[in-house]
């Protein structure tokens, strides 16, 4: 199983544009392409999300189906690189749950960081 932790800088003057954006055209179709969305957050200008796959071959397949559909290519990349800055991707596998778990059954949600007493940085 893969997870797939996203980080994305939104330019200062479209954080309310993206998450209009992301929530009501990017979210309907990646849905429709089966992509799992676990849970998804802003911190500051950083949009933080994740997304869960069965393995490599299913992540290949849905960018695939995603950036390669009209939709994507005719509507939704101009107006979401016009607001993103920059994007940074860190893909993390759990090599202990090859079949254990169906990716449509995991939920979850961010929680505030734990900061230990005393801690300077």
């Amino acid at each position: 199983m893969l997870i797939e932790f996203r980080t994305y800088k939104i330019k200062d003057d479209q954080i309310d544009n993206w998450i209009n954006w992301f929530e009501n055209k990017s979210m309907p179709l990646m849905k429709q392409l089966n992509m799992h969305i676990v849970d998804y957050q802003f911190d500051g200008t950083d949009f933080i999300w994740i997304r869960l796959f069965q393995d490599a071959e299913e992540q290949k397949n849905q960018y695939q189906a995603f950036f390669e559909s009209k939709q994507w290519i005719h509507e939704l990349k101009d107006e979401a690189y016009g607001m993103i800055d920059s994007i940074e991707v860190r893909l993390f596998q759990l090599d202990n749950a090859e079949g254990l778990m169906n990716v449509e059954s995991i939920s979850g949600k961010f929680l505030e960081e734990f900061i230990p007493p005393g801690r300077k940085v």
